[in-house]
């Protein structure tokens, strides 16, 4: 075995062989499961691999990030312009192009998280430009808040108390500023 604990197969360099008047030698002779070559007719060569970098390399190669490419397409300019005169491409492989074409996912999904904002009574986060600050306080005040939503949904809706707060998105769904009974089927 090498430094890599992969096995190393000892060949002869000197066997040679005619078979039907062709000169074989043992380069031309792969390692093969013969179970495979019986299921799958054709022979599959299956080593056992036990090492870490076995794992980092699959997983390496499944989750690797894409290539990026930058285009320039620049006229003659008396003034270089870098932000307008470059467009971020991306390589697709073709792998990755088949893997994303027949709609498969690169780890799985299960739902979304969503955060509950959390705010003291009266104390809402507001994003304001400079000179609209009454106008930004107003429309906080008229807008309801995800938590105040929730509390309000709490209260009209008793057979919420018995649910936990984690279970509360399987059966409801926060859309435009209210909780609505999530829809089966």
């Amino acid at each position: 075995m090498n430094v890599s604990v992969y096995s190393l197969y000892r060949k002869c360099p000197r066997d040679t062989t005619f078979v039907q008047g062709r000169e074989m030698v043992n380069r031309f002779v792969l390692p093969y499961n013969p179970y495979m070559l019986l299921k799958y007719n054709t022979p599959i060569n299956v080593e056992i691999c036990t090492s870490l970098r076995a794992v980092k390399f699959i997983y390496t190669y499944i989750y690797k990030r894409f290539d990026c490419a930058n285009m320039v397409l620049s006229a003659v300019q008396a003034q270089y312009n870098e932000i307008a005169n470059y467009i971020g491409a991306r390589y697709v492989s073709a792998p990755e192009a088949m893997w994303r074409l027949l709609g498969s996912h690169m780890h799985d999904r299960s739902h979304a998280v969503m955060r509950l904002p959390v705010h003291l009574p009266s104390q809402k986060r507001v994003t304001f430009k400079d000179g609209h600050e009454e106008k930004a306080l107003e429309a906080a005040r008229s807008r309801q808040t995800m938590l105040e939503s929730w509390f309000q949904l709490n209260q009209s809706h008793p057979d919420i108390q018995t649910l936990l707060n984690t279970n509360i998105p399987y059966n409801y769904v926060y859309d435009r500023n209210n909780w609505k009974r999530r829809k089966r089927g």
